[in-house]
This record gives structure tokens, sequence and C-alpha cells, in this order.
């Protein structure tokens, strides 16, 4: 059965209360850095240690997807909303502050980011419109001075009140 407009509508208004954090996922391809801006990746094991992002079928990230491939989530801070915005377009063509993460074999990296995982793709699933990508992780970074993360919550950027 599929969802009439206003219901999809109604769906997207209603989960988009559920408050993400904002990531960037960069993967290569050709040696060419491309990435998408995701606010749907999540934890998923400690054992083996799994986290998940879901790329829209008709996303160009998807093209990306195949098993075995490196790829980093990177973790935004909350000054970096012009990092987001840059990878939610449809050019995934690196934005200036992407460095090799030579400590995780020389992945690409976000500078200035919270903190990043580099990942191999583990397994692909079938998620209706999306793909379901679970990454095996293999490296983190942390930034020791982390500030607030940018967060998204209602259609629009927000960031931790005290």
């Amino acid at each position: 059965m599929s969802a009439s407009e206003e219901f999809k509508r109604e769906y997207r208004d209603t989960i988009g209360l559920f408050t993400t954090g904002v990531t960037v996922v960069l993967a290569v391809q050709d040696g060419e850095v491309r990435g998408m801006t995701a606010n749907a990746v999540t934890s998923l094991s400690l054992e083996p240690t799994l986290l998940l992002f879901c790329p829209a079928k008709t996303a160009s990230m998807a093209e990306l997807c195949e098993v075995g491939r490196p790829f980093t989530v990177n973790i935004l801070g909350s000054d970096q909303e012009a990092t987001s915005n840059h990878y939610a377009g449809a050019d995934m063509a690196p934005s200036h502050d992407v460095v090799d993460w030579d400590e995780a074999g020389g992945v690409p990296r976000i500078e200035g980011c919270l903190a990043a995982l580099a990942c191999r793709i583990w397994k692909i699933y079938d998620g209706g419109d999306h793909w379901v990508v679970v990454g095996e992780v293999a490296a983190l970074y942390r930034d020791p001075d982390a500030g607030e993360p940018l967060l998204f919550y209602s259609g629009a950027y927000r960031s931790l009140a005290d």
C-alpha cells in the first residue's frame, strides 16, 4: 500500500520532532572524495562494533555503497552548518575542510568535526526507498577540545541550551 502525499508529509513532520545530531558521511570513488549529510545514523552493536546510516536509493551516495568500501561518519559541531549544507546538496564534491585521516589508513575526515568513525561497509539491507548500510567501525577520532554538537529538529538546525 502506497502512502498518500499528505501522509508522507505528516510522517516527515512527526519524525522531525525526534532531535538528531548532524553528520557527514564521506567515501572515496576513483580517487575523489564524495560526501552526504546524514542524520539517519545510529550505533548498532558493540560486538562487532557496528553503526548504520541510511542513504536514499536515489542519492548519489547510494552508488558508492558496496560491501568492503571504506567510509567515515563525521559528527559535526555547532559551528559547522555551512559544511552540513554543502553536503546536503546534489554536489557531493568535498568542501575545503576535508583532510586525510592518516591514523585510520588515509580515509577522509572533516577537519574540525567533534568526532569521526572510520568504517568499512559490512552489509547492506533494503529499507524501502532507502538502503540500510551497516558499517564495521575500525578507528575512532575525538576532538580533545570538542565543542557543542550541531543538532537538527523540526526541519531546522538547533543548538544545546544551558
